[in-house]
């Protein structure tokens, strides 16, 4: 959540308010997480007559959305260069990255920012003085800007709930960060309690980043969930009435004198003996139209994968061409959502660049510039790697070979990978070189006998 003021200091019961406006999101975030896992509206389905079918049948397009656009986007690792040529400073950000497990931290805040929105990281020095970074679920986080056009984030609260052993009851606490320092307090039906003194955190600037998965701040999933509830229903109102179907009743038109046992008598036998114009037997149905019930319901996939922009990838036009051109305008949908959550993804990882590069300048380290580092995104589709080759021969000379090679979906690191390849060069070269200066010598001697 995100909200401007014109304050340049917040007190204790800015805060609260602060606080008590963000109970309406968490909630709204709670339930796009619930629908992620699952637990959709049709679980409280009204309960039927006694003994009748009741069925609650989820189809969790809500997960497949989410999972389809996080692996499109981050399911190849982001790959990182430097501008100025400066291998020192990728060497610096990668020994952070690795103690960090970057690839896999990425992955979770894009799914974070998928479900809910947006998602949210946390830098901290831990006891052996190395850069951490761990996410922080998204209902928890409250940023304050001020009210500029450049939008400068003041403070960042964190307002969260620690369980006890019994996993039931709990305690609430609030964490704000500054510039400068992290604040801590406890948190009481609206009480806070300040839990010891200001302490600093040596980033430079508040060490929360956030990493949006659209302008409008939305997951992916929800903007169907409508859709997704309708065509859970019609799931379960389609097996209910099967079940209906299934237990049907027989009517006995003429025959009131039948008892249990001629029931019993009947079934086994499968035979009824009518006597009388007046008599006869047949079944009490619900007739069902099939045709209007499985159009209603093919329907609503359409347009839950139209409106989400993810592909049915069941559907036989994904079996046709495979061209890289080919599946690319089949994505199109897709790699618009894409492109848009890139945008947000690259600014939040500057962000995180520069607050790393705040502590390590000021522990005397690598001065780390994230303007100067080069952010590269890939998207995670089949990739035709014939093509692409023919694609990197083909500019060969007109663009870099460290830009070429980050087209390449197997090279994570392609100033690492111009290195290995500039020492594979230089016995080669020494080799070449003295063969030339023996050919050279030869010539030479043989022109003067």
């Amino acid at each position: 959540m995100r909200i401007c003021t014109t304050k340049k200091r917040l007190t204790e019961m800015d805060i609260r308010e602060i606080i008590q406006m963000h109970l309406k999101d968490a909630k709204h975030k709670k339930r796009l997480k619930a629908y992620y896992r699952g637990k959709h509206d049709i679980l409280d389905k009204p309960t039927r007559a006694a003994g009748a079918p009741n069925n609650m049948i989820v189809a969790n397009y809500c997960e497949y959305i989410s999972n389809m656009s996080t692996g499109f986007f981050l399911g190849q690792p982001v790959a990182y260069s430097s501008a100025s040529e400066d291998a020192a400073q990728v060497d610096a950000l990668f020994e952070i990255f690795r103690y960090n497990d970057e690839a896999a931290h990425n992955l979770e805040l894009a799914e974070e920012a998928s479900i809910t929105g947006e998602a949210y990281e946390i830098l901290y020095i831990d006891s052996d003085a190395r850069i951490r970074f761990a996410s922080i679920p998204s209902d928890q986080v409250i940023l304050v800007y001020d009210n500029t056009l450049e939008e400068n984030m003041l403070y960042a609260i964190r307002h969260y709930r620690v369980y006890n052993l019994d996993q039931v009851t709990y305690r609430e606490f609030v964490d704000v960060y500054d510039p400068w320092t992290v604040t801590k307090y406890s948190y009481n039906e609206g009480r806070m309690d300040r839990i010891g003194e200001p302490s600093p955190h040596r980033f430079g600037d508040v060490p929360i980043v956030e990493y949006p998965n659209n302008k409008q701040r939305r997951g992916d999933f929800e903007g169907v969930m409508t859709l997704v509830d309708a065509y859970n229903k019609a799931q379960s109102l389609t097996l209910d009435d099967m079940e209906d179907f299934t237990d049907a009743f027989l009517i006995l038109r003429g025959m009131g004198g039948t008892n249990d046992d001629d029931v019993k008598e009947l079934r086994k036998n499968k035979v009824i003996e009518v006597d009388g114009p007046d008599c006869g037997a047949e079944w009490l149905i619900k007739e069902l139209n099939d045709t209007y019930i499985e159009n209603i319901k093919t329907r609503l996939q359409k347009d839950i994968h139209k409106f989400s922009n993810i592909p049915d990838m069941s559907d036989e036009s994904f079996t046709g061409n495979t061209s890289g051109v080919a599946i690319k305008y089949k994505l199109i949908g897709l790699e618009q959502v894409r492109s848009r959550k890139e945008r947000g993804f690259k600014k939040g990882l500057q962000r995180r660049i520069e607050l790393i590069g705040n502590v390590m300048q000021l522990k005397g380290g690598t001065k780390i510039d994230f303007r100067d580092i080069e952010i590269t995104f890939t998207a995670n589709i089949p990739a035709n790697v014939q093509e692409l080759a023919q694609i990197v021969g083909q500019l060969d000379g007109l663009v870099s070979h460290k830009r070429l090679l980050s087209l390449l979906p197997f090279v994570d690191d392609p100033a690492k990978e111009l290195e290995e390849l500039d020492k594979e060069k230089e016995p080669m070269e020494d080799d070449y070189g003295g063969l030339g200066q023996h050919t050279d010598g030869g010539e030479e001697d043989g022109a003067d006998s």
